[in-house]
This record gives structure tokens, C-alpha cells and sequence, in this order.
């Protein structure tokens, strides 16, 4: 029989009590570009176009380098995750099955599962973007956003990032927060920072230690 543990419980219900959901699918495919955030949206919405009227985010793909190209290898541990109200899943997942090409080839996507969000004390976006393509305002722009959410936390800014936009290329970073309030974790998941959500930018995901990021 399990023990009831009321720190468990509280952070379960906090992750039941989130509207918003990670949609994960697999990928079957061989390659994706490095810099896909803006393809691999618009391959999304032409895939289910209806999907292009929902506050969506995407997750960056996380794949190895390719060692040849400037394209990501894809295998069975890469996942597609979008966030999204979790009320949306159900058209969501009409992306199972369809095929898209974000610029590297085919890619099939896979079954779906759904995920709460799970509050974490330290945080982790692999690319923040601002307006201002200025590093220097980076960190400052993210504690005004942060302070507008009511949300205090410390901040480390990582490697520094390109990504194709609209607009054209743009830089931002890596951001790590730390020191987070769980209920305020799980707030700052649901919106994120800084622009382009859909984009795959300002994305936050639970992180074990800030010892990477601090190095980074």
C-alpha cells in the first residue's frame, strides 16, 4: 500500500489541476533542421489547419547533430510536443499519422500521449526571444515578464542561439529559472517568455540541476 505523502499529493494536484497540456507524438523520420521552429509550425498547421487558431506552443525537436549538415537526426527517443489547452487534444490529434516535411525529408507522426505539467523548482527554455535582439536586455526583459506574473526566481542566461523568423533572423538564449515556487512553476509553463511560443521559443521544461546551464 502506498504512503500518503503530502508534498507528493500537492504537487499531483497541481499538475490536475493545469488546463494545459504536453501533447507528445512520435516521429518517424531520418533528419530535421536545426533551425526549424518556423517550418516545422507551418508544416503543423497545413497538416490540421485548425490547429493555427489555438495558443499553442511548440517544443524545440531534441535531436543529435547530424555530423554532416546543419540538420538534426531523428530517432525513437525524439518526440513532437505541443502545449496546449488540454481541451484541444482531441483535434490535436489529428495530426497522428500524417506526414509532414519541416525541410529535411518526410516525417511521420506517431502515436499520441498526453502529459500534465509537473512543477519543478528550476526550469529550462533552450531559446528565449526578444524584440530586442540586444543580449545584454535579455535578462533584464525576461525579470520585468516575470515580475508582471508575480512570479520571483533566479535567472541564468546560457548559450546564445539564431533562429529564422518572419521578421528574419533573430538571436536570444538559453534561460534557466531557478528557485521557483511549485504553483508559480507551473504558471510560468503554461505562458512561457519572451515571443514566438509557436515557434518553439520561450518553452519551459522541468530541469534536474542548473550545474549544465551554469556552465553553459
Amino acid at each position: 500500500m502506498r504512503m500518503f505523502n503530502p508534498e507528493w499529493e500537492a504537487i499531483r494536484g497541481m499538475e490536475n489541476a493545469s488546463s494545459v497540456k504536453d501533447l507528445v507524438f512520435d516521429l518517424q523520420g531520418f533528419e530535421i533542421p536545426a533551425d526549424h521552429g518556423m517550418a516545422l509550425y507551418r508544416a503543423i498547421i497545413e497538416a490540421v489547419p485548425e490547429l493555427a487558431d489555438l495558443p499553442m506552443a511548440i517544443h524545440p525537436v531534441h535531436g543529435a547533430p547530424s555530423g554532416r549538415n546543419d540538420n538534426l537526426v531523428i530517432n525513437r527517443r525524439v518526440k513532437l510536443m505541443l502545449r496546449l489547452p488540454a481541451e484541444q487534444a482531441e483535434l490535436a490529434g489529428k495530426l497522428s499519422g500524417c506526414e509532414i516535411d519541416p525541410g529535411a525529408g518526410p516525417i511521420r507522426i506517431g502515436d499520441l500521449k498526453v502529459r500534465g505539467l509537473t512543477p519543478y523548482a528550476t526550469l529550462y527554455s533552450h531559446l528565449v526571444v526578444y524584440d530586442s535582439r540586444d543580449e545584454g536586455c535579455l535578462l533584464d526583459e525576461a525579470r520585468a515578464e516575470l515580475e508582471q506574473m508575480g512570479v520571483s526566481a533566479g535567472l541564468i542566461c546560457g548559450k546564445r542561439h539564431k533562429i529564422t523568423l518572419p521578421e528574419g533572423v533573430f538571436e536570444g538564449n538559453s534561460l534557466m529559472l531557478h528557485d521557483i515556487k511549485l504553483d508559480q512553476s507551473i504558471l510560468i509553463q503554461e505562458r512561457g517568455l519572451g515571443n514566438y511560443r509557436q515557434f518553439g521559443c520561450g518553452v519551459f521544461i522541468p530541469h534536474k540541476s542548473i550545474k549544465e546551464v551554469a556552465i553553459d
